[in-house]
């Protein structure tokens, strides 16, 4: 077992929701109604190998469907081609969080596809989804592991840090 400290901050968009332009012609968002568990767990692991995403890579394909497969847990794939490039993942179940909040759970793109400008169009077309869900409050969370540029996209895009943690993470290594 090893262990590391990190520093997971919470954030609240404290933008207008509303729809946002997201649309691009080389690239498409859209909810995937009927994701598969080895799709998801790709595009998690292309997306978070780098930022130590584990959680849901260790996770049994029961527990997992649980979690994805909830009517109020939505998976959002952007693609080139028919290509799954990136993602967000949101919760909105009432067990979860308050009535009228959303939880953004996974927000990012695979490694090559960062600094292009897709992040923003990710983010709008999450904004845009909490907007038809008629949600009024969008958080978040991100770590000391994460992409560099997450803590400063997620501010310069409208979230506010609202809570701080440190943490001594322990794993295991393979």
């Amino acid at each position: 077992m090893k262990s590391k400290i990190i520093n997971i901050i919470w954030l609240e968009y404290k933008g207008e929701i509303k729809k946002k332009p997201y649309q691009d012609f080389n690239y498409r968002i859209s909810h995937c109604t009927s994701v598969q568990i080895e799709e998801y767990k790709e595009i998690y692991h292309n997306v978070g190998k780098r930022h130590s995403w584990f959680g849901r890579s260790g996770m049994s394909n029961d527990d997992l469907g649980k979690i994805i497969f909830n009517k109020k847990v939505e998976i959002h794939f952007i693609k080139e081609n028919d290509k799954n490039i990136g993602f967000f993942e949101i919760d909105y179940s009432r067990d979860y969080l308050k009535d009228k909040e959303l939880r953004i759970v996974h927000f990012g793109l695979i490694e090559k596809y960062i600094g292009k400008g897709l992040g923003i169009k990710l983010m709008n077309a999450a904004i845009t989804r909490a907007y038809n869900l008629n949600i009024k409050k969008i958080i978040l969370q991100t770590n000391s592991l994460d992409h560099k540029r997450a803590l400063p996209f997620y501010k310069e895009y409208g979230f506010e840090v609202f809570a701080e943690e440190t943490k001594n993470l322990i794993y295991a290594i393979n």
